[in-house]
């Protein structure tokens, strides 16, 4: 399943939300892309997964008929060439802070002559159709992240970028980087600003701008200041938030 369906939805002028899938479950990925999402990210750089079953959780989000993205644990060429070869239909590499980072997300995503992706597309050639290698450049979402200060404070060279179609806002991370503790919503004053510059700088260069949520509030806050693509939460906090909701119910 590849990122042609969340590029629709961004030529349509619309807003993509997905959510971020941790545990080491194909199953739970399954169940999460019925939920209604339009996209899941699998996230190898902070979740549970292996690379094997990081690969079954593409193939149960990709044949519920979402986009499956993979969040790779570092901006390495190998690392992102597996996960699109297995099917993932973007990649989002983290602490994209710099123009040079960025280059290589997009080299690694490509094939000459926009890029070195290597050829082997071992299941996407299967998912992706005979046209596969003409279409492929077009077909899968470069996107890094910015999450620290130097990410920021560089983000318009980054976004001179030929090709990386979105940037991913970290929000943790950012105020982290700013000497704050981490929070799903930041309230200093400068990560603010920062977070609310950041759609309008991207969208000019032709980057969807996007941002992780903890909540439903924060979410449409982001897609007011003009985010694009919405990463609404974590499986296992929709899960941990369900039981303590369950048992709070109980009368005992």
């Amino acid at each position: 399943m590849h990122a042609r369906a969340l590029k629709k939805i961004w030529s349509d002028g619309g807003t993509a939300v997905g959510a971020m899938v941790m545990a080491d479950s194909a199953m739970i990925a399954e169940a999460m892309a019925h939920a209604g999402f339009d996209f899941l990210i699998v996230d190898r750089q902070h979740g549970a997964m292996d690379e094997g079953t990081a690969v079954d959780m593409v193939r149960a989000i990709g044949g519920a008929g979402i986009v499956p993205i993979v969040r790779v644990p570092s901006n390495d060429a190998a690392t992102i060439g597996r996960m699109l070869d297995c099917g993932a239909g973007g990649i989002i590499a983290p602490l994209t802070d710099t123009p040079e980072d960025a280059r290589a997300i997009v080299a690694a995503t490509r094939y000459p002559p926009d890029g070195k992706r290597s050829w082997g597309p071992v299941r996407a050639g299967l998912t992706g159709g005979p046209d596969y290698a003409a279409r492929a450049n077009e077909a899968v979402v470069a996107s890094g992240m910015i999450e620290t200060r130097d990410g920021y404070e560089a983000l318009d060279e980054i976004l001179t970028t030929p090709n990386l179609n979105a940037l991913l806002v970290g929000p943790n991370d950012l105020g982290f980087s700013y000497g704050n503790l981490p929070k799903p919503m930041p309230d200093d004053p400068q990560v603010v600003r920062a977070i609310e510059s950041i759609p309008a700088r991207a969208a000019k260069a032709g980057a969807m701008p996007g941002i992780h949520c903890g909540d439903a509030a924060m979410a449409n806050r982001m897609i007011a200041l003009g985010y694009r693509w919405i990463s609404l939460a974590v499986d296992l906090g929709y899960m941990v938030d369900g039981a303590r909701d369950a048992l709070g119910r109980l009368e005992r």
